[in-house]
C-alpha cells in the first residue's frame, strides 16, 4: 500500500478501514499463521502424512564391494560412483609412497597395489579416504596373518614375491585346485628360467582387462609385460583374495609348465608338461570355441 500523496489525476488508493472489527481479526490471524508455522516444522521434522514414521536423513555411510582381482584404479573408480569421493584422492591415497615400500619391503616407493585387501567395507563421506585406505591395509594384514610362508622361503621367495605371484593366480584362476596349479605352474617357470608368458601382466601393462590382446599390446615395453621381460613383474598386478594368497604361499607341486583355458565355459584350464602337449591342448581348446 503507498503512503504517499496522490498526485493530479492519480487515484488515490483505498485506505485501510481501522476499526474494531479489523484489529479483531489481525489479533485472530496472527496466531493462526504461527500455528500453521510451527505444523508445518513437525510435519517436515517427522516425514509428514498419517501413518508416516519419523523422517530419515541420507546416511554418511555407504558399504562399498571390492571384489577379488580388481587394480586400484578400478577401486577407485568404485569409490568414486559409490561415494562421490574423487578417484583422485583415492588413487593418491594408495600411490607409491614410503608406506607401500615399507610393506612390499622394497628399495624404492611402492604403490599399495596387492594390499588393498577386497572385501565389503563402510566407508563414512565425511571422513579422508585414507580412513578407507588404513581399513583395507588392517584387513589385509588380519586375513593373511596366519599365512605359513616356510615354503616359499625355501624357494627363496619373500613374502612380496607371494603377493605378486597370488595376484597373477587371481587372474587367471577361479577355483582353489587350479588356483594352487596355476601356483605351482609359474614356480616351475621361475625355477626353469622360463618366461612367464602371462596375459594378465600385458592387459595390467596396456591398463585394460581387454580379452583380445594385439601384436602391438603383446610388444608393449614395460617391465609387467612377461612375454617380454624373464622373472616376476615387479609388482602386484591386481589386488588377491585370502584364497588366491594361500595358493601362492603353498602350490601344489607338478610337473606342469603350461595351461591354456579349456575355452568351454567351465573356467578350467588344460595343464601340460611339454610344450607339444600345450599345443595340442590350443588346438583342441580352439576347437571347443567353434562349437
Amino acid at each position: 500500500m503507498s503512503t504517499g500523496r496522490a498526485g493530479p489525476g492519480r487515484r488515490r488508493p483505498r485506505p485501510e478501514r481501522a476499526t474494531t472489527a479489523g484489529r479483531k481479526v489481525l489479533v485472530i490471524v496472527i496466531p493462526i499463521l504461527a500455528v500453521a508455522v510451527i505444523a508445518i516444522g513437525l510435519w517436515a521434522t517427522w516425514g509428514g502424512g498419517a501413518g508416516d514414521g519419523p523422517a530419515t536423513t541420507t546416511s554418511p555411510t555407504v558399504d562399498v564391494l571390492f571384489i577379488e582381482g580388481l587394480r586400484r584404479s578400478e577401486m577407485a573408480d568404485i569409490v568414486q560412483t559409490k561415494t562421490g569421493i574423487p578417484a583422485a584422492d583415492y588413487l593418491a591415497a594408495t600411490g607409491p609412497s614410503a608406506r607401500g615400500r615399507l610393506l612390499a619391503g622394497a628399495k624404492k616407493p611402492t604403490s599399495l597395489e596387492g594390499f588393498l585387501f577386497p572385501a565389503t567395507y563402510p566407508v563414512d563421506r565425511a571422513r579422508p579416504v585414507s580412513d578407507l585406505v588404513d581399513y583395507q591395509l588392517s584387513t589385509f594384514e588380519q586375513r593373511t596373518a596366519d599365512i605359513d610362508y616356510a615354503a616359499a622361503r625355501r624357494k627363496h621367495l619373500t613374502k612380496f614375491d607371494v603377493l605378486i605371484i597370488a595376484s597373477l593366480v587371481e587372474r587367471e584362476a577361479s577355483t582353489t585346485r587350479e588356483r594352487r596349479l596355476v601356483a605351482g605352474v609359474i614356480e616351475n617357470r621361475l625355477r626353469a628360467q622360463m618366461r612367464l608368458d602371462i596375459d594378465a601382466t600385458v592387459q595390467y601393462a596396456v591398463g585394460s582387462w581387454k580379452a583380445d590382446l594385439t601384436k602391438d599390446d603383446l610388444a608393449i615395453d614395460s617391465p609387467y609385460n612377461t612375454r617380454k621381460f624373464p622373472g616376476l613383474p615387479p609388482g602386484p598386478i591386481c589386488n588377491p583374495g585370502e584364497d588366491s594368497i594361500r595358493a601362492a604361499a603353498t602350490p601344489l607341486p607338478s610337473d606342469y609348465l603350461f595351461y591354456v583355458s579349456r575355452n568351454d565355459g567351465t573356467d578350467l584350464h588344460y595343464f601340460a608338461t611339454t610344450e607339444a602337449q600345450h599345443i595340442a591342448f590350443i588346438q583342441k581348446a580352439a576347437a571347443n570355441g567353434g562349437r
